[in-house]
């Protein structure tokens, strides 16, 4: 579990993609003194596990249905990736309870400036209609925000300046996709309604 307050912008050593599953290599300059193989960490909101520590490298698998699903597959070397430790009971959550299991990828549509915020629209996939709500909770790319306005196809979020500076969404190009994941209670809500819908 994880609360989608990205701890750094790492950098993408490598992403093996020759044999299953995937082998992704990032460069962390967090302290991972404490680390242990087997530690889940969020790769762009993308829940993962540790399988190997060298230094400053961590190492994860990437299974195919994750590479299907997100944007960790199209990763590069020198590509930036947020990460976020999982919590500990008792830690303080600042965002929102994220679970790590991205729903879907999103394009960014437009990119504009509000006074001092940037706002950034995204498109809504399909398979996601009737889960974001104004207001409501969306991690994007592992960072917990906040929507602002829901049109039939596509959302926006409204980004501080600190949060433009500490995360890669200054780098996003337009068309690029992104990872996200709808607030639990949504997506166990939607889950229940097309469940009675059947009966």
């Amino acid at each position: 579990m994880f609360s989608g307050i990205v701890e750094e912008s790492a950098t993408v050593v490598s992403l093996n993609t020759e044999d299953l599953p995937y082998r992704l290599s990032v460069r962390s300059a967090l302290d991972h003194t404490q680390t242990q193989l087997g530690d889940s960490i969020a790769n762009d909101g993308v829940c993962l596990t540790v399988v190997g520590i060298e230094g400053d490298l961590l190492v994860f698998d990437v299974a195919l249905e994750t590479v299907r699903r997100t944007t960790l597959g199209q990763l590069k070397a020198g590509d930036p990736v947020h990460l976020e430790r999982s919590l500990k009971v008792g830690d303080r959550i600042s965002g929102h309870f994220v679970s790590g299991h991205v729903d879907a990828t999103a394009e960014l549509l437009k990119r504009e400036k509000d006074g001092n915020y940037d706002k950034l629209t995204f498109s809504i996939p399909t398979n996601l209609s009737g889960m974001i709500a104004e207001k409501g909770s969306i991690t994007i790319a592992g960072v917990s925000l906040t929507v602002g306005e829901v049109e039939a196809n596509n959302f926006c979020v409204y980004l501080i300046p600190h949060t433009t500076e500490v995360t890669k969404f200054s780098k996003v190009e337009i068309g690029q996709s992104v990872n996200i994941e709808v607030d639990l209670i949504a997506r166990y809500l939607k889950s229940l309604l097309d469940s009675r819908s059947h009966e």
